[in-house]
């Protein structure tokens, strides 16, 4: 009789993985060809306990070109990448990972597509186009079609407002905050500008003293408008500052130390992401969490379904947001 002993030493792996693999235990973490080669293997040597095993599906990850370029700059889109192979891999699937610049040259059918990202309309009419599937998961702020498919996103407002509400608690009264400048024409219910200046028409006791617009949404760029910033206000600074990303944030906390001043006293900063990126600077940033790891799991778990035809509705899926505590606030 074949034995979970029997499949790890044929697949090189421990029995502990088979036995989670198998039973598809959520919190294993193993990449999509471990996840294949275990089932496979299992398959191959007869196991009597597997249970009735799905035929391995093959997914489409869409992402766009700069997306995996940097952990810091990217951290976001990289837990959701380790998210959606993480299910992958549990369900004995594949994923291929292609920017939208290359979907001209994929002429494979999928069984379902994750999108990943926020485009502008016209480069989702040329995704559909290309992709020819209608089992297609969207995660980021915007789907042009929220009956037809599913979406895995975070809540804008819930996210700001946790953060506001941080801010407002510490008794600081003045802010600055900077975000990325949006070149994807989104609207303006999504852009975290619109519920920030919401929140502050509702609370007059928190004034914003400047809304600085960077040129993306990275670690320069935070750096780079905060150096300017610094450079042309000779008056007292505000006592706290809101970054719109983790990366931001970190870039804002680098220019302040060069100018020593000393974030977590002389200042305190709050983000929005809670990326692994803020625990290793000094001080650690504080940041509010929307589980990004967790949106790519809700994908891939989402776009099995409807190649499984187990849902009928589309899905709107957020998850409660989080404030990260660290030094800087």
């Amino acid at each position: 009789m074949v034995r979970i002993k029997d499949i790890a030493e044929a697949a090189n792996v421990s029995p502990a993985t088979v036995s989670r693999c198998l039973n598809k235990d959520p919190s294993l973490s193993i990449s999509t060809e471990t996840g294949k080669k275990i089932y496979e293997t299992a398959l191959a040597l007869g196991y009597p306990k597997l249970k009735a095993l799905d035929k391995s599906e093959e997914f489409l990850v869409i992402h766009k070109e700069d997306h995996f370029h940097d952990h810091v700059d990217n951290g976001y889109y990289f837990s959701i990448r380790s998210g959606i192979e993480e299910i992958i891999a549990m369900n004995g699937d594949i994923c291929r990972f292609v920017s939208i610049s290359k979907l001209e040259v994929e002429d494979k059918i999928y069984s379902g597509v994750i999108v990943i990202g926020n485009y502008r309309s016209a480069d989702i009419e040329q995704i559909m186009k290309f992709v020819r599937n209608d089992n297609i998961v969207f995660v980021g702020k915007l789907n042009f079609y929220p009956e037809c498919f599913n979406t895995v996103t975070y809540n804008v407002n819930l996210c700001v407002n946790l953060a506001l509400d941080a801010l407002k608690e510490k008794g600081y009264r003045q802010l600055l905050f900077l975000d990325g400048k949006d070149h994807y024409q989104i609207p303006q219910e999504y852009l975290k500008i619109t519920h920030v200046m919401h929140y502050l028409e509702l609370h007059r006791e928190l004034v914003l003293k400047e809304y600085l617009e960077c040129d993306g949404f990275g670690f320069d760029a935070g750096y780079r408008r905060m150096k300017e910033y610094l450079k042309r206000n000779k008056g007292p600074l505000p006592e706290a500052i809101f970054a719109a990303t983790d990366p931001i944030g970190i870039g804002v906390i680098k220019a302040l130390a060069e100018e020593h001043i000393v974030v977590g006293k002389d200042i305190h900063i709050i983000s929005m992401n809670g990326s692994n990126a803020c625990t290793l600077i000094t001080p650690t940033l504080t940041s509010v969490d929307y589980h990004s790891r967790a949106m790519g799991r809700e994908a891939a778990i989402l776009v099995k379904e409807s190649v499984r035809k187990q849902q009928r509705i589309s899905k709107c899926v957020f998850f409660a947001p989080r404030i990260i505590e660290g030094g800087s606030l």
